[in-house]
């Protein structure tokens, strides 16, 4: 019986943390960098053709965009991802973030809920400080990461109850985005490619992992069926490959779609883990004027 529960309870988190990746695979829809030396992101990005829209139509402040994962046809639970507004951080200016991702009551053995917040730099999306707290049980645990691009280190941080269980300091080579920044990221970056395909190979940090995604951006456009509207949306359709494991098993390939409009709305994503694949939609989003494009 113990052995039973501690598979099922792993399996369903697997499904749930996807969602973060998921969300990363709404990341990994467009991440436009290649590894390379830091301090030269921010050339190669313009060079390419990927500065920010001097008219931000992503970041709008009080959006909220809510998705369901599902495996077959059973539901798992819920992401919702908010906007909070503009800030400074360290002195840089900066969007807040913010995340939560819930278990629906029911599910054999898991009660999983979880709390993410991130900075990200306003010009390029980058990660400047991410932390989140998960229940495990009847504590919580809280980890945080604090990139330090200057000194070119990561400290990662992880506490049950306000004592430090782990320290781990990390050199960075490069600068990276995190799963919360990746969802505002790969959006604006599709919005400046303006529908041009283009394979990409981006940093990304998960947990301690520093590694990359790879993958291809406006593919086809096509429609896509989600739980928010009784009508397919136009999308633009995006695959990749995570090159890591992710913290509950999740990599390897995967699909995503993404309004085909300037609002760049994330609208489905197909991800593979280590016992199969699971399926996210958008079941509910909030932003101002936002009228989805419909497909013919």
């Amino acid at each position: 019986m113990d052995t039973a529960r501690r598979l099922n309870r792993g399996i369903v988190k697997r499904f749930l943390l996807s969602l973060v990746l998921l969300i990363s695979l709404f990341i990994a829809f467009t991440s436009v960098w290649a590894a390379s030396i830091f301090g030269s992101i921010a050339n190669r990005l313009h060079s390419a053709g990927w500065s920010a829209a001097s008219a931000d139509e992503i970041m709008q402040p009080n959006e909220s965009v809510t998705f369901e994962a599902s495996y077959f046809i059973f539901k798992l639970g819920s992401v919702t991802f908010q906007f909070l507004g503009s800030c400074e951080f360290n002195g840089k200016p900066a969007y807040h973030i913010r995340a939560s991702i819930d278990s629906y009551s029911g599910i054999p053995f898991v009660n999983f809920h979880g709390v993410y917040e991130t900075y990200a730099d306003t010009s390029t999306l980058t990660c400047l400080s991410t932390s989140n707290d998960q229940m495990d049980g009847k504590d919580w645990i809280h980890t945080s990461y604090v990139l330090n691009y200057a000194g070119k280190n990561l400290v990662w941080q992880q506490s049950r109850e306000g004592q430090v269980m782990k320290t781990v300091d990390l050199p960075l080579d490069t600068t990276y985005t995190d799963g919360l920044s990746f969802f505002y990221f790969v959006r604006r970056a599709c919005l400046n490619a303006g529908g041009a395909p283009r394979t990409l190979t981006v940093p990304i940090i998960s947990d301690t992992n520093r590694s990359t995604v790879e993958l291809t951006i406006d593919e086809a456009r096509e429609p896509c069926e989600v739980t928010a509207y009784d009508f397919p949306i136009e999308a633009e359709r995006l695959s990749g490959h995570i090159n890591f494991k992710g913290t509950f098993g999740v990599t390897g390939d995967f699909t995503g779609w993404i309004s085909d409009d300037p609002a760049e709305v994330p609208l489905r994503a197909d991800l593979k883990v280590l016992i199969g694949s699971i399926g996210v939609k958008l079941k509910e989003i909030r932003r101002e004027g936002w009228v989805p494009p419909r497909a013919e």
